[in-house]
């Protein structure tokens, strides 16, 4: 009798652990299937900012596609400051500190960052005005909500 009833709980036991698994990966599927190779942008989700702003599934697919190659290229300046901020250190290594050469150092790292800036500026501006004026507000709420969420590192 008392295997009996290890058995019934056993069963009951293992189709509630499937049916949980089955449950998550359900939706993991689900929420993966939306989501684009950088998944965020500006600390807010993309696909997130494309369910708040409500977009045609065309509208997904055009700004996905822009959304990609800009992040890419963005990409590409980010690594270019960390290389020149790895020379930096470099400098400041050295037993006597080349002044001039830190200086050049530290305008290549603003001139980079400038053009970082000027490309999500440029971004921005491509994609509100694919909106219509409702959307291209919430759309630079969004954008501004979560850029004043950001913490900014400071040096010790």
């Amino acid at each position: 009798m008392k295997n009996n009833v290890l058995k019934y709980i056993l069963v009951v036991s293992l189709l509630m652990n499937f049916s949980l698994l089955g449950a998550a990966g359900y939706t993991h599927y689900k929420q993966s299937r939306y989501r684009i190779a950088t998944p965020v942008s500006c600390g807010i989700q993309r696909n997130h900012l494309f369910e708040e702003l409500s977009l045609k599934p065309e509208q997904i697919k055009l700004f996905q596609q822009k959304a990609l190659s800009f992040h890419d290229l963005l990409d590409k300046k980010r690594q270019e400051v960390d290389r020149l901020r790895g020379s930096l250190f470099g400098l400041m290594r050295t037993d006597i500190p080349d002044s001039k050469a830190i200086q050049g150092t530290i305008i290549q790292i603003n001139k980079t960052q400038e053009d970082m800036q000027r490309m999500v500026v440029a971004h921005m501006l491509e994609f509100k005005n694919m909106l219509d004026k409702d959307k291209q507000k919430k759309f630079l709420d969004l954008i501004e909500g979560a850029m004043g969420q950001q913490r900014a590192t400071v040096c010790p």
